[in-house]
Formats: structure tokens, C-alpha cells, sequence
């Protein structure tokens, strides 16, 4: 038996769940957050019009970051692609605000918070640095544009 490669699997298996518990609170906590402050009207009218459509932006980010935390607490094997959407989404948002193209309804915390770990979950999804299943390049495109539609579309349409 190997055991300098079994402690080093297990330091990483360790590295892996630390990183997914605090995503997963991270996200628990801004979820709850920005959850708390949806605002849903009973008319339907209402339900697809753009500022409406936006206020679920922060709360979905919110969410891939809960979910990211919770694949990769779980080690399964679609963390990396989550990860990935987390990140294109986040910081498509605040760049995309930041650059004028669109406005976030982002509060400064979650922005503070948000952009380091997404160019932190591109970085651990696109490069495959937790070993989890690698994402191919179909997975990366389906990424890229469900996440450019997610933010630019209903601003646009």
C-alpha cells in the first residue's frame, strides 16, 4: 500500500470539503439574504417585464453559490461545472455593471463578497484544480452562454 499517496488523496478529499462548506454558508447566507428582500406581485403583467425579471438576478447568484458549496461538499461530479456557472454569472454581473452595460441590483456586500470567489470558482471549475470530473468543452460553452443569456436577456428584450 501506498500511504503517502492515500494521506495526500485524503488531504485533498479534506480541502475539497472545507472549500464546499464555506461556499455552501457563504451562499446560505446571501440567499436568505437577498431572498428576504423579493418583492412577488400577484399580477401576472408584471412577472415578465425587465425590472421585475432582474430583482432574481442577486437571489439566483446566490443560489449557484449554495449549490456549488453543496457539490462539492458532496464531491460529486458535476461540482466543477457548477462552480464554472457560479463564477461566469457572478462576475459577468458585476463587470457587466461595472463597465455600464447593464445596472446590478447586487448590494456592495454581496459584491465584495462575490467577485473574489467567482474568479476563485472559475479558477477551481475551469482548470480542474480539485480533480473533480473535468469539464469538456461543450460544458464550458453551455456555460458561457446560459450565463451571458441569464444576465443580458431580459435587460435587452
Amino acid at each position: 500500500m501506498n500511504f503517502d499517496k492515500m494521506a495526500s488523496d485524503r488531504k485533498k478529499r479534506y480541502g475539497v470539503g472545507l472549500v464546499g462548506i464555506a461556499f455552501t454558508f457563504i451562499g446560505l447566507y446571501f440567499s436568505t439574504m437577498l431572498g428576504m428582500s423579493l418583492q412577488f406581485d400577484k399580477n401576472p403583467q408584471v412577472w415578465f417585464s425587465p425590472q421585475y425579471y432582474s430583482q432574481f438576478i442577486p437571489f439566483y447568484i446566490a443560489v449557484t453559490l449554495l449549490l456549488s458549496g453543496i457539490f462539492l461538499t458532496a464531491q460529486l461530479a458535476q461540482a466543477n461545472f457548477h462552480l464554472a456557472f457560479f463564477g461566469l454569472t457572478a462576475s459577468e454581473e458585476i463587470v457587466f455593471s461595472w463597465v455600464g452595460l447593464t445596472s446590478t441590483d447586487l448590494p456592495l456586500s454581496a459584491v465584495i463578497v462575490f467577485f473574489p470567489l467567482s474568479l476563485l470558482a472559475l479558477w477551481l471549475g475551469y482548470l480542474n484544480v480539485l480533480n473533480q470530473k473535468k469539464l469538456s468543452a461543450l460544458e464550458a460553452i453551455i456555460g458561457i452562454v446560459a450565463s451571458t443569456a441569464f444576465i443580458l436577456m431580459p435587460r435587452y428584450l
